[in-house]
C-alpha cells in the first residue's frame, strides 16, 4: 500500500535486461561448448608441463643467452686497447654469464701502469672500462740506476732522466715506499707547488714521521704518518710566509701536531718557535 509503484514501461525494461543477460550467458556457454573447452585443455596441459619442468626452468640463466659484443675503454694513453683487454682477461664472444666486473677490476689493478679502474657490465652485451693511469711520484737512486714508483708504490718503466726530476726516496726507507708514495700523492693532490719543491723524502721509524727536505729550505720537515689533509700543507706554507727569520736558523720543523708546528733551531742564539 505504501510501497513504490512500478509502471508498465519500467517492468518492460527490467524484463528486457533480464532477457539480455540470459542471452549473453547462453552465448558464452554455447561458445565454450564449441571452442572454449579447447583453450581450457591447452591451459591445463601448459600448466602441467611447466610444473613438471620447474627444476629446469630454475636453471635457466638469461645471461647465457647473451655474448659480449662491445668493449669500451676510456682513459688509456700509455696502454693500448689490446693491452687492456688482454690484462682484463676478457674477449668479445664470451658469455656474459662468465663476465664478473670485480674480477676484471682486480686483474687490471695488477698492472703497475694503472692507478684505478672502474668496470661496468652494460645491458645487453657490452663492457665499459674507465681507467686512471699511474703517474711517477717518487724515485730511488741506487748503484747508478734509478727506479721510479707510482702512487701505489709500484715500479714503473721510466727513464733515468724521469727519476732525477722526482723526489728522491732515501735508500733506508725503500721498505716504506708504498706509504711514502701515498703521502706524496696526497701532497701533490692538495698542494701541487709544494710537492714540486720536494727534494728528498724518508721515513723515520723513531719518530713515526716522514722526513721531507725541500729545495728552497735548509731544514728538514717532519710530517705525520696519517691524516694528510689540505690544512696540513696550508699550515706549512703559512709558516714559511710568516716566520721567515725564524726559519733561517731552523734545523727542523715538526708538523706532527694538529693545528701548529714546532721549530727547532741550530744554535742557542735563535729563539725557539
Amino acid at each position: 500500500m505504501f510501497g513504490r509503484r512500478i509502471g508498465y514501461n519500467e517492468r518492460k525494461r527490467k524484463r528486457k535486461r533480464a532477457r539480455m543477460r540470459r542471452m549473453r550467458v547462453a552465448g558464452v556457454v554455447r561458445w565454450y561448448k564449441r571452442k572454449g573447452w579447447i583453450l581450457t585443455l591447452l591451459l591445463i596441459v601448459a600448466t602441467v608441463a611447466l610444473w613438471q619442468s620447474r627444476f629446469y626452468l630454475h636453471q635457466i640463466n638469461p645471461l647465457e643467452l647473451r655474448h659480449l659484443q662491445y668493449i669500451e675503454i676510456e682513459g688509456n694513453r700509455m696502454l693500448s686497447w689490446e693491452d687492456v683487454v688482454q690484462s682484463a682477461q676478457v674477449e668479445t664472444g664470451m658469455l656474459m654469464s662468465e663476465l664478473d666486473a670485480d674480477s676484471v677490476k682486480k686483474s687490471l689493478l695488477q698492472i703497475p701502469l694503472i692507478h684505478s679502474a672502474e668496470v661496468e657490465s652494460k645491458f645487453p652485451s657490452s663492457l665499459y672500462i674507465k681507467l686512471q693511469e699511474a703517474s711517477p711520484i717518487v724515485s730511488v737512486l741506487e748503484g747508478g740506476k734509478g727506479t721510479v714508483y707510482s702512487e701505489r708504490g709500484l715500479s714503473l718503466p721510466m727513464s733515468m732522466m724521469t727519476a732525477l726530476h722526482l723526489p728522491i726516496l732515501e735508500n733506508e726507507s725503500v721498505g716504506k715506499v708504498k706509504l711514502v708514495a701515498q703521502f706524496l700523492f696526497a701532497m701533490r693532490k692538495e698542494d701541487k707547488p709544494l710537492y714540486d719543491r720536494v727534494s728528498q723524502v724518508g721515513w723515520s721509524e723513531k719518530d713515526k714521521a716522514f722526513e721531507v727536505f725541500f729545495k728552497d729550505a735548509g731544514f728538514r720537515v717532519m710530517f705525520p704518518e696519517s691524516n694528510w689533509d689540505k690544512d696540513l700543507f696550508m699550515l706549512y706554507d703559512a709558516i714559511g710566509k710568516g716566520f721567515r727569520k725564524d726559519l733561517l736558523c731552523a734545523s727542523e720543523v715538526d708538523m706532527r701536531f694538529h693545528g701548529f708546528a714546532y721549530i727547532k733551531n741550530f744554535d742557542k742564539r735563535c729563539i725557539n718557535g
